[in-house]
C-alpha cells in the first residue's frame, strides 16, 4: 500500500487488513513524503507485520508502487489503497483461489464503491476470455482488490509503466494479459470508496489523455488504430457515455466499427471470437438504448443484429417500450 497524506480515512483501512481471517502476510506500506499524520498513524500500530518505508521526498504514486513490487519476497502479493477496505475474508478467498488457479495471474473480486449511504456493486467480467475482452475497452479488475504471482512478474518483467500518468493499472493489466490469465472472484471482497479527493475525480482529464493512448495501443495489435472509424471507439467505451449530439449515423458506424473488430480478429486471433461477439453485442445494446430518439433505426438495428439474443428478455422488453413510447 502506498500512503500520501492519507490520514482521513488510513486508520480504518489499515485496520481492515490487520482483521483479516487470513493471517500469514506482512504489511508493507510506504509513506510517499506526507506532510500530514499519516506516518504517526502508521506507527501507532504495535504490530510485527507492518513494514514501514518512509520515503524522503514524494516521488509518484506510481513509482511508489514499483518500489513496493521490488521490495516483496512473497510468492503473492495483495494491493490495497489507503482510503479503502478490504473485507476480512477478502485474503482467506483470494490465497485459496489463487493455490487452486495456478494458471491465474492476476486475481481481483467484485467491489461495493461507496459514498456515504450509497453503495453501487461492481460487478466485472470473471473469466480470463471475457476479461481480456473488456480490457480492449476499460479497466475491468478494481485496482486495490487484486492479488498478484509475483514470480510471474519478475519472469515477465512486469511493472506499472511510470510513463503513462494514470490508468497505470488498466494498462498493466492489458499486458498481463496477453501473457497469463486473469479473473476476478465473484465476490465483493473489498469497499472502494468515492470521495472528492479521490484522484479518479481530479485528475479525470489526464485519465481520458492515458484511455486514449491505451486504445491506440491495443488497438495497434488489431492493426486497427489508424482506422477512419478509430473515434468511436471511445465512444462506446463506457456505458454512461453522453448520447446528445448524435447523428443517426453514429448508430451505423458503431455497427461497422465492431464489424471491423471482429473481422481484424478473426485473422489475428487476438480475443476469443465467442467472448467478443457477446461483448459487442451487448455494448450494442446500451448504444441503441441511449439512443432511442431514433425509433425506427434503433428498433431495425436490435432485431437485425439479433440483440435479442444475447440481452435478458427483460431488458429486451423494457427497451422495446422505451421505443415504442418515443414514437
Amino acid at each position: 500500500m502506498t500512503v500520501y497524506n492519507g490520514e482521513g480515512f488510513l486508520r480504518e483501512t489499515i485496520d481492515s487488513i490487520l482483521n483479516q481471517t487470513y493471517k500469514d502476510f506482512k504489511f508493507l506500506i510506504i509513506d510517499n513524503a506526507s506532510t500530514d499524520s499519516s506516518r504517526e498513524i502508521i506507527r501507532s500500530y504495535d504490530n510485527s507485520r507492518i513494514e514501514l518505508v518512509a520515503l524522503p521526498e514524494n516521488i509518484g504514486q506510481i513509482p511508489a508502487l514499483n518500489k513496493g513490487l521490488d521490495m516483496i519476497d512473497t510468492p503473492l502479493v495483495a494491493r490495497m489503497d489507503a482510503d479503502d477496505i478490504s473485507l476480512p475474508r477478502r485474503f482467506e478467498r483470494q490465497v485459496a483461489f489463487m493455490e487452486s488457479h495456478p494458471e491465474v495471474g492476476v486475481c481481483g473480486t467484485y467491489a461495493a464503491a461507496f459514498n456515504g449511504k450509497k453503495e453501487t456493486l461492481w460487478k466485472h467480467p470473471v473469466h480470463h476470455a471475457d476479461i481480456k475482452v473488456r480490457l480492449l475497452f476499460e479497466c475491468c479488475l478494481v485496482h486495490p482488490s487484486v492479488m498478484i504471482r509475483k514470480d510471474l512478474f519478475d519472469k515477465y518483467e512486469l511493472r506499472y509503466n511510470e510513463q503513462i500518468g494514470h490508468s497505470e493499472d488498466w494498462e498493466l493489466w492489458q499486458r498481463s494479459g496477453r501473457l497469463f490469465n486473469l479473473a476476478n472472484i465473484p465476490e465483493v471482497l473489498v469497499r472502494y470508496r468515492v470521495h472528492g479527493q479521490s484522484v479518479s475525480r481530479q485528475t479525470l482529464n489526464r485519465q481520458q489523455a492515458a484511455a486514449e493512448m491505451l486504445d491506440n495501443s491495443s488497438l495497434r495489435f488489431l492493426e486497427l488504430s489508424h482506422h477512419p472509424l478509430r473515434t468511436v471507439h471511445r465512444d462506446v467505451a463506457f456505458e454512461t457515455f453522453n448520447a446528445k449530439n448524435r447523428e443517426p449515423e453514429f448508430i451505423d458506424n458503431v455497427v461497422e466499427w465492431f464489424q471491423e473488430l471482429r473481422n481484424a480478429n478473426y485473422s489475428r486471433r487476438i480475443y476469443d471470437k465467442h467472448a467478443l461477439n457477446r461483448f459487442l453485442k451487448k455494448r450494442l445494446f446500451v448504444v441503441l438504448t441511449n439512443n432511442t430518439r431514433y425509433r425506427g433505426k434503433v428498433f431495425k438495428t436490435f432485431f437485425k443484429e439479433k440483440l435479442y439474443r444475447y440481452i435478458p428478455l427483460t431488458w429486451s422488453l423494457k427497451f422495446m417500450v422505451k421505443v415504442l413510447l418515443q414514437i
